[in-house]
């Protein structure tokens, strides 16, 4: 008898282990999205920044980019996203120091504005090269090759009032 119930618990035990175990490791192995060589997921629908198009072999051929173009956007990809990791660096240095300000006994509130003030201006350092490097990339493609990328949605369009998209009529 106790060893009919000592099987009976073995395999309880055996089954719990193995739904911990396993389960997780089965949710995460049908996750959606690639991993590209940079470590970044890449969703469906949002294929990354529009400077990385010469990393997609398929993109660079339906443009029909030349290989002067693809360099001239592989270069500039390179330094824009050398300028964008040291204005990000100082964007954590600044979320940092504002954390620390704001877990000190007093909280200073001219130094906690001050490091929020920090924080705006790299944000807004980070807006304005977004757009110089969209700038960048329209120089070097043709308005037709513009104009086929737009059908990858590599520059995605906000919708809704406000946000660029179209405004209904009002009555």
């Amino acid at each position: 008898m106790k060893s009919k119930l000592n099987q009976k618990l073995s395999t309880h035990i055996i089954v719990v282990l193995i739904t911990i175990c396993f389960i997780p490791a089965l949710a995460l192995a049908g996750t959606p999205g690639e991993y590209r060589q940079d470590k970044r997921v890449e969703m469906k629908g949002h294929p990354g920044p529009p400077l990385a198009i010469w990393r997609n072999l398929q993109i660079i051929q339906e443009l029909a980019l030349t290989e002067n173009q693809v360099k001239q956007i592989k270069d500039i990809d390179f330094t824009f996203r050398e300028k964008h990791l040291v204005l990000k660096a100082q964007l954590d240095t600044f979320h940092l120091q504002l954390d620390k300000a704001f877990s000190a006994d007093n909280v200073d509130d001219t130094a906690v504005l001050k490091i929020a003030q920090e924080v705006s201006n790299v944000k807004s350092k980070l807006f304005v090269q977004n757009v110089e490097s969209r700038l960048a990339l329209g120089k070097i493609l043709t308005a037709d090759q513009i104009k086929k990328m737009s059908l990858y949605d590599i520059q995605p369009k906000r919708k809704g009032p406000g946000q660029g998209g179209e405004r209904k009529p009002s009555k």
